[in-house]
C-alpha cells in the first residue's frame, strides 16, 4: 500500500474555487462543524446518492 491509502481511504487532490470554498466554511459555520473534510465526503455521498436514485 503506498502512501495515498490505507484501508478504508485513498487521497484524492482536488482544487476549489475561492468562492466555494468561502460558501463551505459559512455553511460550517452554521452547522457548527470544524471538520472540512467529512463536510465534503458527506456533501459527495449525498451527491451520489441523489445520483444514483435516479437510474
Amino acid at each position: 500500500m503506498d502512501k495515498m491509502t490505507n484501508s478504508k481511504t485513498r487521497r484524492k487532490h482536488i482544487r476549489f474555487p475561492h468562492m466555494l470554498i468561502d460558501q463551505i466554511e459559512e455553511s460550517m459555520k452554521v452547522e457548527n462543524s470544524q471538520n472540512f473534510s467529512a463536510w465534503v465526503v458527506e456533501a459527495c455521498r449525498l451527491k451520489a446518492q441523489e445520483a444514483n436514485a435516479k437510474k
